[in-house]
């Protein structure tokens, strides 16, 4: 005879992301900017708030909706204030730069909001040619 306990308690713990999960936020949000730049209406700025970034971050890594929210709250309240401590970071250092293989991609970080604590950042895309960026960091 099989206790059903176990089963409850493994399912607890896989909805708790580990350290090297988390790690891969800053990823998600490289690749959410790179697509602005890329497509052909050239964004000046992108506003994303710290929340829609940790539900994005978990619908790529586990495949959880946020209307699945509260069946995994745990999930959700920890990719939410790992990402609010990442979106402070970014705002302290007031830029993100990183190398692709084709260029270096510079955005200027700044404080659009703040409601309840859902931290929502402006993203502005410093060009290469433009005098506004700078080549020191």
């Amino acid at each position: 005879m099989k206790d059903a306990r176990p089963e409850q308690s493994t399912k607890r713990i896989e909805s708790r992301p580990a350290t090297t999960d988390l790690a891969d936020l800053p990823s998600v949000l490289k690749v959410l900017l790179s697509a602005s730049v890329g497509n052909e209406q050239r964004r000046k700025s992108v506003l994303m708030s710290s929340n829609s970034l940790a539900n994005r971050f978990i619908l790529e890594k586990w495949g959880i909706r946020p209307s699945q929210r509260k069946r995994n709250k745990n999930l959700f309240a920890i990719s939410r204030k790992h990402s609010r401590k990442l979106f402070r970071l970014l705002l302290a250092q007031g830029r993100i730069q990183w190398k692709t293989p084709e260029n270096e991609l510079k955005f200027g970080v700044y404080k659009f909001d703040e409601i309840r604590g859902n931290l929502i950042l402006a993203f502005v895309h410093l060009d290469p040619d433009s005098p506004w960026s700078s080549s020191s960091s």
